[in-house]
């Protein structure tokens, strides 16, 4: 029996990329494409601040997901960011607002020994089991090699919730960007 457990979470965790919302990925500082759900069009408003980030100085990064049919901002989001470089994945958290707009601070950018010695300064949000700001301010992330060198990093950002704190979408909104970091 629980060999026939096991075999089965294994397919559905195998089978789960194929469920998933296509997105493209950004090019050349074009935002990615909105994602349909259901009748309506989600996209993606991600900028960061320097533009190109600079190694070794603070970044702030601004992210909101947009109703384009109600061309409004969306409320009560959660998503998982992952930033990677060269295949190496530096961060990967979940992020929470009831606002709809998530504002990361990046500060002592390559402080660290070693990639995975960041700390994030936030709340945890135990509804969505997500960092959330206190009001009013960033959520800040200190240390870490996060933007410690120059070059194209890849940012994959995974919408799970919106419209509501308690609803997970069924399926996670992949969207794809990149920053640059001179």
């Amino acid at each position: 029996m629980m060999r026939l457990l096991v075999l089965s979470a294994f397919i559905l965790l195998a089978l789960t990329p194929c469920l998933t919302f296509a997105v493209s990925a950004q090019h050349h500082g074009a935002p990615p494409p909105a994602a349909n759900l259901g009748d309506r069009k989600i996209s993606l408003n991600f900028d960061s601040q320097p533009n190109p980030i600079t190694v070794g100085k603070n970044a702030e990064m601004q992210i909101s997901f947009v109703d384009e049919n109600e061309k409004k901002k969306i409320s009560h989001v959660t998503f998982r960011m992952d930033i990677s470089k060269d295949g190496k994945h530096i961060l990967s958290e979940f992020f929470h607002s009831h606002q709809g707009e998530v504002s990361l601070s990046f500060k002592d950018i390559g402080k660290a020994t070693s990639t995975t010695n960041y700390t994030v300064g936030a709340n945890s949000d135990v509804l969505t089991n997500a960092w959330i700001a206190d009001p009013g301010s960033p959520i800040i992330i200190r240390e870490g090699e996060i933007v410690s060198q120059p070059g194209t990093y890849k940012v994959l950002i995974e919408l799970t919730t919106m419209d509501n704190d308690k609803t997970d979408l069924p399926q996670p909104i992949s969207f794809e960007s990149d920053f640059v970091v001179s």
